[in-house]
């Protein structure tokens, strides 16, 4: 265990005075170094940490509103985005007949902020995430498109969806989360 313990601090370059515990455990090790964060104790993990999840809604029916009418959008959900970095939106639907001009179909993540909510109430959208399918042909029937690299900045964002054709949609939203 000795030569383990020296030979993880030359690989590390610390040389041995610097290395100042080391402790196996079950496929893992800690190292503490002399001054930044010392650990002391057992370290444990209870179940694995997720890398990534992913949040759908299903069947969300969405009225004709232009992005422009934030008080006219669907509102669907609220996403917990707590301790995730990055996102991607997806967007799949279908529309309930034959739209006859062409539109599109977005997704508007606004944050669950009060200052920000109320803003949004006004008409104003602020510090929103956001994806969009379209321009959508006329006479198309469905849809689908992806957003990715969009950063996460807040625990909780409300999910509001709009649509610029004349006729309502079923959307499904898939959300990605990863660190």
């Amino acid at each position: 265990m000795r030569e383990a313990t020296l030979s993880l601090a030359a690989f590390l370059g610390l040389g041995s005075a610097a290395l100042v515990g080391y402790q196996e455990l079950t496929r893992s090790f800690v190292v503490n170094l002399k001054d930044p964060h010392p650990v002391e104790g057992t370290v444990e993990v209870g179940a694995p940490i997720p890398h990534s999840t992913t949040q759908d809604l299903a069947e969300v029916v969405v009225a004709p509103a232009r992005r422009e009418e934030p008080s006219l959008w669907t509102e669907a959900a609220l996403l917990d985005t707590a301790g995730f970095t990055s996102l991607v939106l997806s967007l799949h639907g279908q529309f309930r007949g034959n739209p006859s001009s062409p539109g599109a179909v977005g997704l508007v993540l606004v944050p669950e902020e009060e200052n920000v909510l109320r803003a949004l109430a006004e008409g104003e959208v602020h510090l929103s995430l956001e994806a969009e399918v379209g321009p959508v042909p006329d006479g198309r029937l469905y849809f689908s498109g992806s957003r990715a690299g969009l950063a996460v900045a807040f625990p909780r964002y409300r999910v509001f969806l709009y649509n610029t054709t004349d006729r309502s949609a079923a959307v499904n939203v898939f959300a990605y989360l990863t660190h």
